[in-house]
């Protein structure tokens, strides 16, 4: 079992899988905490704005990392950050509630 990469590719990957992680994780967290009592309501104040703006953030990153792997003939994980830099807006959208209720 390798660990550490060993093409550029999979460096690539590598660099990108906080972000993919942060787009996967953080809305599985909110819908979490949503259902919990209304004693975090101070804390998702604190939180919601940083989780927009975080994903605000991972948008440019994918589409970039999508640009520089179509050029590198990458059309395999172009088509994976494309989706995620199309599927982040959509998650979002769902969150916008959470975020103005926590406000």
């Amino acid at each position: 079992m390798r660990i550490i990469p060993t093409s550029k590719q999979e460096w690539w990957n590598l660099l990108l899988l906080p972000f993919k992680a942060y787009a996967v994780i953080v809305p599985i967290w909110c819908f979490i905490y949503r259902s919990e009592s209304f004693r975090i309501r101070e804390a998702q104040m604190m939180v919601m704005d940083y989780i927009f703006w975080g994903f605000v953030l991972c948008i440019p990153i994918f589409t970039l990392a999508a640009l520089i792997q179509v050029l590198a003939n990458q059309r395999r994980p172009a088509i994976v950050s494309l989706v995620f830099a199309l599927a982040i807006p959509v998650v979002a959208f769902f969150l916008l509630p959470m975020i103005a209720l926590a406000k």
